[in-house]
């Protein structure tokens, strides 16, 4: 097997995923959205604020982490 026809194939690869970015980004950006959303609604329904980045950046372990949270002073009344 000739390397030359190796390293085309490769690069010819590496380029045609290069051209699908917007296809990675969208891969990993619409599921961190939507998970950050859940998270900061189930974390505001206990009281608490700003855990959309957790979601958004841990996804299912960030969601975990709220749901395991207690009710916020506040809202134990």
């Amino acid at each position: 097997m000739d390397i030359n026809a190796i390293s085309s194939s490769y690069s010819d690869m590496m380029v045609a995923a290069g051209n699908l970015w917007y296809l990675w980004l969208s891969a990993f950006l619409i599921p961190g959205i939507i998970m950050g959303i859940f998270t900061a609604k189930l974390a505001k329904k206990k009281g608490y604020h700003g855990y959309f980045f957790t979601g958004f950046f841990f996804n299912l372990v960030g969601l975990i982490y709220v749901v395991g949270l207690p009710l916020a002073r506040d809202r134990q009344d």
